[in-house]
C-alpha cells in the first residue's frame, strides 16, 4: 500500500510540474505574441493595452519559473535558471529598446530588435521548454 502512495505522489509531482512548464509554455507565448502586435501598431490606445497584456503574461511567466524551482525535480534547476537568465535579458532588451522604439514612433527599430537578437533568445527559452518536456503539453 505504501508504495503506491508514493507512486501516486511522483506521478502527481509530475503532472504538476508538466503544468507548469506548459502553463510558462502559454505565458512566453502570449508575452511575445503581444509584443510583436505592439511593435506593429501604430495605435497609442492599443498599444497601451497590448502593454498590460504582456505585463500580465511576463507575471504569469515569472511564477511559473518560479514554481519549476520550488518543485521536487531538481534535475531540472540547472535549465531553469538559464531559462531565468535569458528571459530577464530578453525582458531587459524589451522594456529598454524596443518599448520606447515603439513609443517615440520608431516601430522599425523595434521590429529590427524583435526579430534580431530577441528571436535568438526566443528560441533558447523555446528549446529549454522543450527540454523540460514542454512538447507534451495539451
Amino acid at each position: 500500500m505504501r508504495q503506491f502512495l508514493i507512486i501516486g505522489m511522483i506521478a502527481l509531482m509530475q503532472i504538476a510540474q508538466a503544468e507548469t512548464i506548459c502553463d510558462a509554455k502559454i505565458a512566453l507565448a502570449d508575452a511575445r505574441l503581444n509584443l510583436m502586435m505592439m511593435v506593429m501598431s501604430t495605435d497609442n490606445v492599443e498599444q497601451k493595452f497590448l502593454k498590460k497584456e504582456i505585463d500580465k503574461a511576463s507575471l504569469t511567466l515569472e511564477n511559473e519559473l518560479n514554481n519549476l524551482l520550488k518543485d521536487q525535480n531538481k534535475s531540472n534547476d540547472t535549465q531553469v535558471m538559464i531559462f531565468k537568465k535569458t528571459w530577464a535579458t530578453f525582458k531587459y532588451t524589451r522594456e529598454n529598446g524596443i518599448i520606447p522604439a515603439i513609443r517615440a514612433g520608431n516601430n522599425n527599430k523595434a521590429f529590427k530588435i524583435a526579430i534580431g537578437i530577441q528571436s535568438k533568445r526566443m528560441r533558447i527559452m523555446n528549446n529549454i521548454i522543450k527540454t523540460l518536456d514542454g512538447d507534451n503539453c495539451n
